[in-house]
């Protein structure tokens, strides 16, 4: 709002200018100082003309305030544009005609003002929380100098690389499994409470701790089926050779699995995933071998006879 002072008429009769003498002459020949924010904003001269008056007069300007800044999703993509919008007002100006600056540790901002849409990077190791930072700017007129408004606001938006994520998690998980001195715990710590594939894995790998010795391996990951609410499908190719370590198996008979024997087996080593508070993991991991499976592989697997023809 533009508050100019300036005289009513044509002229001041002669008592009232004797009054307005006595009541204002301790402030004649000062000069009037320019206003400054409030609320977290700043001032500073030069710009465009925006809100504020065109005439000679001293200006109380207020920031802009930045109400809130949405995301179009729960969270982001590395690599995909994702909407962010902010709700600004301001007294004297009008939102559309404030100047809107949006910046971001890592990726590119595409649109102007309000609402842009902002394409994470690559470049941040994920998950992560990013903060947006809007710098939102009035530029008004007090007297006969320009001056602007400036205020800050963030929003923290979690990002995710989902592709990267899920073969990284597969791929941490087998080479776990791929390990026979780490323990079952440890190879089950990424996986979920929430289904019921963590005790299954946990199960089949004490198993497999106690009757095989794996030897060698080696892993690929091969694809991941496109995510479907929150839930996708993560394909590795493995190879594994073992060695019969007990002339007690528990995960088969002596005569499919006789003490000191070695078998390699290969296939497609796959899990499912689920996305929880932020991040992906594993739900279930399976198998599906190259050849048709023997008693041996399905014990070093832990398969049982209804989980594989």
């Amino acid at each position: 709002m533009s508050l100019r002072l300036r005289s009513g008429g044509r002229g001041i009769g002669l008592g009232l200018a004797l009054v307005l003498l006595v009541l204002g002459g301790a402030g004649c020949g000062s000069s009037p100082s320019s206003p400054t924010g409030s609320g977290g904003g700043t001032n500073s001269g030069g710009g465009s003309s925006g809100g504020g008056s065109a005439g000679g007069g001293t200006v109380t300007n207020a920031p802009p305030v930045v109400k809130s800044i949405v995301a179009g999703a729960d969270h982001a993509e590395v690599g995909t544009g994702i909407t962010l919008t902010a709700t600004v007002e301001d007294a004297e100006t009008a939102a559309d005609k404030l100047a809107y600056a949006w910046s971001a540790p890592t990726g590119t901002f595409s649109g102007t003002g309000a609402a842009v849409t902002w394409t994470p990077g690559n470049d941040v190791q994920t998950p992560a929380d990013v903060t947006v930072t809007l710098t939102v700017t009035e530029t008004y007129t007090s007297g006969s100098t320009q001056l602007q408004n400036t205020v800050k606001e963030t929003a923290s938006v979690h990002l995710n690389n989902s592709p990267k994520e899920l073969a990284d998690l597969s791929l941490r998980f087998l080479g776990n499994f791929a390990d026979s001195r780490v323990s079952p715990d440890t190879c089950v710590s990424e996986f979920t409470t929430n289904c019921s594939g963590k005790t299954d894995e946990f199960s089949d790998i004490t198993g497999n701790r106690h009757d095989f010795v794996i030897l060698s391996s080696s892993l690929r990951n091969t694809g991941i089926d496109p995510p479907s609410k929150g839930k996708t499908t993560v394909h590795t190719f493995c190879a594994f050779t073992s060695r019969v370590i007990t002339t007690e198996p528990v995960t088969c008979s002596k005569a499919d699995c006789p003490f000191n024997s070695v078998q390699s087996v290969q296939g497609d080593c796959f899990t499912t995933n689920v996305y929880e508070q932020g991040r992906w993991w594993l739900c279930e991991s399976h198998f599906n071998g190259a050849r048709t499976l023997t008693a041996f592989d399905r014990a070093f697997f832990g398969i049982r006879g209804s989980d594989h023809p």
